[in-house]
């Protein structure tokens, strides 16, 4: 089996750094034109990051709730030895990964129109997954039913409307936010949010764009700290 390139192998030690983070909701974008691949996330705990890896040009991975390093691990070497979505859900399903605790989504460059995810029983209300091409939202521990239809739908408007893959997970993720968030977290939404985007043809060791925010304060929402810093990166990017 082929080795993770090194860029997986650093989201694998920030999800060692990271393994308590109980992910509400997250995003899996892939844009079948320009072939990059987008994870974003938020969750009340200190830090959200980690939860997910992307293989550059193939694919991407969520294993949220309880965060199974393993599972995931797993999960990203069979999106590099090009395994079906199908194939790799069936395979960290296995009771060695304890799926039940578990929340996965798999989507495939090879494969966009079978996205496949799973919520494990034990995982805490409000919980639910949606996909679309391309496309899997899934959280848990969220503030009410209605939040993961509010999401796709902000994808599926942002995409309509041709936006880029890093602009529809921002917009994806303050859906979120605005239709309740974590239902632990209340006004603020989310202590901490996360926004990665890989380019095919980029250096594994560094995203096109990789944005972090991770509990600072007993304030701040952590998703709009994000969209402060994602515009921030926007602007860098014009100048």
């Amino acid at each position: 089996m082929k080795k993770l390139p090194q860029f997986l192998l650093t989201l694998a030690l920030m999800v060692i750094l990271t393994s308590s983070a109980k992910a509400t909701w997250s995003i899996i974008v892939i844009d079948p034109k320009t072939k990059e691949v987008g994870i974003a996330g938020a969750s009340c705990t200190y830090s959200v990051y980690g939860i997910g890896g992307i293989i550059p040009g193939k694919g991407a991975v969520v294993v949220q709730a309880m965060s199974n390093k393993a599972a995931r691990d797993k999960g990203l070497q069979m999106v590099l030895a090009d395994a079906s979505p199908e194939e790799i859900l069936k395979a960290i399903k296995d009771p060695e990964f304890d799926p039940e605790n578990q929340q996965y989504a798999v989507v495939c460059l090879s494969n966009l129109e079978k996205p496949q995810t799973y919520t494990g029983l034990e995982t805490t209300p409000d919980k639910g997954t949606l996909t679309s091409k391309g496309v899997s939202i899934q959280g848990n521990t969220l503030a009410n039913k209605e939040m993961l239809n509010k999401i796709l739908r902000a994808v599926i408007n942002a995409q309509k409307k041709s936006l880029n893959i890093q602009d529809v997970l921002m917009l994806a993720l303050e859906a979120g936010a605005e239709y309740g968030g974590d239902k632990r977290c209340g006004d603020r939404k989310a202590l901490s949010a996360f926004l990665t985007v890989a380019k095919p043809d980029k250096d594994l060791k560094h995203p096109y764009i990789n944005l972090i925010v991770n509990q600072s304060d007993d304030t701040t929402n952590a998703v709009k700290a994000l969209r402060k810093r994602f515009d921030n990166w926007k602007n860098k990017q014009k100048s």
